[in-house]
């Protein structure tokens, strides 16, 4: 007498299709929201580290050998009234930002600097150094045009003899970008650690019944 295997229950087969489909729409919402959360914090770490820099900048221009890196001049538009923090103490850790760098860096690091370490990650550091200096160079210098063509206002320029671009940037400050776009692969590289990525985009856990439907199928 033979024996068949039992036909596949429709009720089954249909549990087993449903979780598929969710488990491919939760990875693309995953996707979406991971990719959003990088561009949030990639806006947020610029903000806070602009204020940071001010700092930064007024005693390192005061330290031997350091003050090289920085003799980029470093200013807002004169109409604001903003450019007297150069003259703050460094004790009152005084620095300033606008709202609009959040795009400025979000935009960045998630459609540059990410996109140039997925395509050069086996090359030097250096060179990688090099191509994330010169293209945040270019970007604030075109974000700079872009911004007071939109406000009316030069949210920032630079006022040394190493100013392009309508001054909305400086070669002086080349250096300063390099390391920037090290630090933000940096970040980058740490978001996307196999196993922090395999924990985002895991299947839905299957139920009993989803589980013995499957084990149905493959017989």
């Amino acid at each position: 007498m033979e024996h068949t295997a039992p036909a596949p229950n429709s009720d089954s087969a249909s549990h087993s299709f449903h979780i598929r489909r969710a488990n491919l729409k939760r990875n693309a919402r995953l996707k979406l929201t991971f990719g959003l959360f990088r561009f949030c914090l990639y806006g947020m770490v610029g903000l806070s580290s602009e204020i940071f820099f001010y700092n930064l900048v007024r005693v390192a221009q005061h330290v031997p050998v350091l003050e090289m890196l920085f003799r980029f001049q470093w200013r807002v538009d004169d109409r604001l009234g903003l450019n007297a923090i150069w003259q703050t103490p460094v004790s009152t850790a005084y620095g300033q930002c606008s709202l609009w760098m959040f795009l400025v860096y979000g935009v960045a690091c998630f459609f540059f600097i990410e996109a140039i370490y997925r395509r050069t990650f086996r090359q030097h550091t250096l060179l990688r150094a090099v191509l994330y200096g010169f293209t945040i160079l270019f970007f604030e210098g075109f974000c700079g045009v872009l911004l007071e063509q939109l406000t009316g206002y030069r949210i920032w320029y630079y006022a040394d003899a190493g100013a392009i671009m309508w001054q909305m940037t400086s070669l002086y400050i080349l250096p300063i970008w390099m390391v920037t776009g090290l630090i933000a692969e940096w970040i980058y590289r740490e978001l996307m650690d196999p196993d922090l990525v395999a924990a985002l985009e895991s299947p839905l856990p299957a139920t009993p019944e989803e589980t013995e439907a499957s084990l149905q199928l493959m017989q």
